[in-house]
């Protein structure tokens, strides 16, 4: 149980400043509370990987050859990708729903979120 909540608490702090270092500090640290579930999508990823992966690697070796670990590598690469999209996407998707994206109060309908439109400009008279 300890051992777990190292490897996640590593993963979840390797994430945080992954993200903090690749968007060049652009985004506070604070806004960066998506590396934890980042970090439990991949902790999910290595169970996975250690249940179905390993078997699959040996299985597919000795009926397809090296074109079968090749492919059964792929389907993991792949999945390394989910994992990230979905944890950036989970992201984003948490802080437009606290509210605390800046450039996202208005759609491109012109509306905020809540449908409302947004505060008008001093209106100008159009001379003829």
């Amino acid at each position: 149980m300890a051992q777990g909540l190292v490897t996640y608490a590593g993963t979840a702090a390797f994430f945080w400043w992954t993200m903090h270092f690749l968007l060049a500090g652009r985004v506070p640290w604070r806004r960066l509370t998506v590396a934890i579930l980042t970090a439990l999508l991949w902790i999910g990823l290595e169970v996975f990987s250690s249940v179905y992966f390993s078997p699959a690697i040996i299985s597919d070796s000795r009926l397809y050859g090296t074109i079968g670990v090749v492919f059964t590598l792929l389907t993991w690469f792949i999945a390394i990708g989910a994992v990230i999209v979905l944890g950036a996407v989970a992201g984003a998707t948490w802080d437009q729903r606290k509210g605390r994206s800046g450039s996202a109060t208005t759609g491109s309908s012109g509306q905020g979120h809540d449908g409302s439109l947004p505060p008008a400009h001093a209106s100008r008279e159009l001379t003829p």
